[in-house]
């Protein structure tokens, strides 16, 4: 699942050259496709309030706009990024572009979607409402159940983004030789 963090949009805030970062998903797991490219950029409405905002460009033109949102953490005086949900307005940590696609009446397809928080997306962690077994009928759910006794299965990764912040890094020339040989 595309994530993107909000402390990478501060990196790209906070990067003195003011440039968009290129953020890339490649499907490591099986053949190494390109998944999802967006192009993060620093935005700052006009007007009175002047909003920062991320903007979020995709390969077939849709653009996502992110309000930031900064809040003083309790101690200390210092200060944590927020992104804005733009679906429930919500402040979030992590956006995602995909979500469950409950047309397909299966419970791991997704579809592309605008950028949004998690719930938005009506995405769950794998470990919400149960163990990280499978339970099913047969003889693969009577396993799992023989099997908790050694713990749960581990949890899946974050699928976090190469992030590209010069069209000369060396790594963008081999993740595209590798989508097109």
């Amino acid at each position: 699942m595309p994530v993107i963090p909000a402390w990478l949009v501060r990196s790209n805030f906070n990067d003195p050259r003011g440039i968009p970062y290129l953020l890339v998903w490649k499907d490591d797991r099986h053949d190494g496709k390109i998944m999802e490219a967006v192009r993060l950029a620093h935005f700052t409405a006009c007007g009175r309030e002047g909003n920062d905002y991320a903007e979020l460009k995709r390969t077939d033109g849709t653009i996502t706009f992110l309000r930031i949102v900064w809040r003083t953490l309790p101690r200390n005086g210092g200060r944590a990024l927020f992104l804005l949900c733009p679906c429930c307005e919500t402040l979030c940590r992590h956006v995602y572009g995909w979500a469950w696609d409950s047309v397909s009446g299966w419970s791991n397809r997704v579809r592309r979607v605008t950028w949004r928080c998690r719930s938005c997306a009506r995405l769950r962690y794998s470990s919400e409402g149960g163990y990280l077994r499978p339970t099913g009928l047969g003889r693969l759910g009577r396993l799992g159940v023989m099997l908790r006794a050694y713990g749960n299965l581990p949890r899946p990764q974050s699928w976090l983004p190469y992030v590209f912040t010069s069209i000369d890094d060396a790594r963008l020339d081999e993740i595209l030789r590798q989508n097109h040989p």
